[in-house]
């Protein structure tokens, strides 16, 4: 049981997503309506079961309630979502690359999927060539290295800051390599050369990751293209 509101706010929401802030007198609540699931391939419970995991460690917001088909009920965190706090870019960029570090160290039981699992449910439902130039870009960026827990989509406005991080918006989550995180986080936070160089350098401080440029630069032309996916099927009727 939770406690009646006694005020209800919209708030903004996503292409995936529309939020609703519930406040009650001692507890307040976030309750998402869920949108476009099956057109993104978003699989509700597994985004949840790994967001339940992180909220035990206080990196994401618990969650009370769901109906994977429709919505979901979560606890209200107090925090500051990072794009409207008082914070100048460089304080910005540390706190991302601490972001990105803290989800990547993560390592939930849990059997989500993998970001190319997921472009290969996008290309499926495109057709066409880009099926192709997925196939071409899975070559390009063949690594050794191991997959980690990645967000795909840390902007500044999923981070809450307040006596510690919490990230939100967990739903395009996966296991993949870290450096397409990191580009995805530089792309969708428009940043320029010097703070993209700036968010590697403190993400090595956190990590002890060194970040080849040649390579995130592959990964950022990737997630770029990936975008342009994501925004063709947004539109798609």
């Amino acid at each position: 049981m939770i406690e009646k509101p006694i005020e209800i706010q919209t708030l903004t929401a996503g292409p995936a997503n529309q939020v609703l802030w519930l406040k009650g007198r001692t507890e307040s609540y976030i309750f998402k309506w869920l949108r476009h699931s099956q057109r993104f391939g978003l699989d509700r419970s597994a985004e949840f079961e790994l967001q339940q995991q992180l909220a035990a460690t206080g990196l994401a917001p618990d969650v009370i309630a769901l109906d994977p088909t429709q919505w979901v009920l979560q606890r209200y965190v107090e925090g500051t979502p990072m794009n409207s706090f008082a914070l100048g870019q460089t304080e910005k960029l540390k706190v991302t690359a601490q972001a990105l570090a803290l989800v990547h160290q993560q390592q939930p039981a849990w059997q989500g999927t993998t970001l190319w699992q997921k472009c290969d449910a996008y290309a499926a439902k495109l057709g066409g060539a880009i099926s192709s130039q997925l196939l071409q870009f899975k070559q390009a960026l063949k690594s050794n290295r191991a997959q980690v827990l990645c967000h795909f989509d840390l902007a500044f406005a999923h981070i809450l800051v307040n006596q510690k991080l919490t990230i939100v918006d967990w739903e395009y989550a996966g296991w993949g390599d870290r450096l397409t995180d990191i580009a995805s986080s530089i792309e969708i936070n428009q940043l320029d050369d010097p703070s993209a160089d700036a968010l590697c350098h403190y993400y090595r401080q956190y990590s002890d990751t060194v970040i080849d440029n040649h390579e995130l630069n592959d990964h950022r032309l990737f997630v770029r293209w990936l975008n342009q996916q994501w925004t063709t099927l947004l539109n798609q009727e």
